[in-house]
């Protein structure tokens, strides 16, 4: 058999001086390459030689065209596939693409934001207007107690539904908002069973505290399954019945009516959060697939990790009503300052909602820009700090707004004396931006040990009355801010 009758046969891997086997470039004498034939194959893949990190993925490209060991030798007069990937990896200098732009998983409607805090403002109204009502001596007390308990198992509430939706499972997050939502109503009517054992409370009081407490849990479910219209509804006869009644300064032959308005509002928070939480699939047909096949609704773990949840709830509530339950030295009655103070900073949770999106949406674009670590962590404590920054302005811009309102209704007469108690609670209202920021990634236990600390310190300040709870107030948001600064300068954090 002649030379030239012999069959393609495939390159043999020859040892080299160090005995290992490497491969080469073989070229058949037999045959020759066609001028520029291998330039046109690299303009035809260039897309993929310029992004290759390696020949493997130029020879992949290559046998999904349908090129063959064989088709390469007769074509170009290289050995195999491989070999020619390897010589269009040299010619071709490398310039990958830029991957493509990922969606902005943050992105949100710009009114939802403005939405939840006017829906967690309006409540305020009815408060105002259920104070003038309650004529008890403990009545404060009632409200203060009502208004912990409910925060507390809202917040814990909250964080099992969002950890659910999280999840996947919206059917099994309704089936736990559902089953937390009578459980809170036991809790809160415990918290009052407790109160009136311990001092004295009318059956008016009690029955107000246990509507506060029932629409604290009813709107937290809302919230929670995105149904902020139906909590417009349930919130509409409430707020229009105290805002009537207190601009036409408090009739008396109009209580009964008021109440009756504030009454309804828990009663459809209530209502209409158990229908969103059982519409879809029916009850029976729910707790028959569960019979089927048994799953389990909470587990232990889940519990504990809504603790700090709670915890945190009721800490915030505290430094909130704190000022209202001391008052101001050498006055009877109700806190101005505080009242100011609490409006405008219950209408900026919308504000902070909506500044918490913007930094984690800004940090995002930060990770896909920045190659340098220590660029990174200046970068994002920028953003912290100018987060916080417009926080601060819209809540200014807000307790503006609500004393122009308040004073043009003639609903408080404001004096400069109040300016210190809204001073401490704008430092108040900027720490727990920072604390919900710190919530956000992850970091639970440190914003509740330093908010339960500020807590007790304002408690053994409270002598020194204002001047006390700016004094803490400011600490407390220097501490949070400190800390946020290093923690969220970590690009690792903001991975996930």
């Amino acid at each position: 058999m002649s030379a030239d009758t012999l069959p393609d046969l495939p390159p043999v891997a020859q040892p080299n001086a160090d005995g290992d086997n490497q491969r080469q470039m073989t070229v058949v004498p037999a045959q020759s390459p066609r001028p520029g034939g291998i330039e046109e194959l690299c303009e035809k893949f260039v897309t993929v030689c310029e992004s290759a990190v390696h020949p493997l993925e130029i020879a992949g490209a290559l046998e999904f065209d349908g090129w063959s060991d064989r088709a390469v030798r007769k074509r170009y007069g290289v050995s195999d596939v491989f070999a020619l990937a390897e010589e269009m990896y040299r010619r071709v200098p490398r310039r990958p693409a830029e991957p493509a732009p990922q969606p902005d998983a943050w992105r949100i409607s710009k009114w939802r934001p403005a939405l939840h805090g006017v829906l967690y403002g309006l409540p305020t109204v009815c408060f105002t207007a259920a104070a003038g009502l309650l004529a008890g001596p403990n009545a404060l007390t009632v409200m203060i107690v009502a208004l912990l308990s409910s925060w507390a198992l809202s917040q814990a509430l909250a964080y099992l539904g969002y950890l659910r939706l999280g999840q996947g499972v919206p059917v099994q997050a309704q089936r736990v908002l559902l089953v937390g939502l009578g459980a809170g109503l036991a809790g809160v009517l415990a918290a009052m069973d407790i109160v009136s054992m311990l001092v004295l409370v009318y059956d008016q009081e009690f029955i107000f505290g246990v509507g506060l407490g029932s629409y604290m849990l009813g709107a937290t479910v809302l919230l929670v399954l995105g149904s902020e219209r139906l909590l417009c509804l349930a919130l509409a006869p409430g707020v229009l019945g105290a805002t009537v009644f207190l601009l036409l300064g408090r009739p008396s032959h109009l209580e009964h009516t008021t109440w009756v308005a504030l009454a309804a509002t828990p009663l459809l928070a209530l209502g209409l959060a158990v229908a969103r939480t059982s519409r879809g699939a029916g009850l029976r047909r729910r707790f028959t697939q569960a019979r089927a096949k048994p799953t389990e609704l909470l587990s232990a773990a889940d519990v504990r990790a809504a603790l700090p949840s709670a915890g945190f709830g009721l800490v915030a509530g505290g430094l909130l009503v704190f000022p209202v339950a001391v008052g101001t030295p050498g006055h009877a009655g109700v806190n101005t300052g505080a009242l100011l103070a609490s409006l405008p900073l219950a209408l900026s949770m919308g504000a902070a909602e909506w500044m918490l999106v913007w930094f984690r949406r800004y940090t995002q674009r930060l990770l896909r820009t920045t190659c340098k670590l220590r660029a990174f962590a200046t970068r994002a404590r920028l953003l912290l700090a100018a987060a916080l920054l417009q926080y601060l302005a819209a809540t200014v811009l807000l307790t503006v707004a609500v004393v122009v309102v308040a004073t043009a209704s003639r609903l408080i007469d404001p004096q400069w004396t109040a300016l210190p108690q809204i001073a401490a609670y704008m430092m108040l209202g900027c720490s727990m931006f920072v604390s919900l920021l710190l919530q956000g990634f992850g970091s639970r236990i440190f914003p509740l040990v330093t908010c339960a600390a500020a807590l007790v310190l304002e408690i053994l300040s409270r002598d020194f009355w204002v001047l006390g709870q700016i004094m803490v107030g400011t600490g407390l948001l220097i501490v949070l801010a400190g800390y946020a600064a290093f923690v969220l300068g970590s690009a690792e954090r903001h991975s996930c």
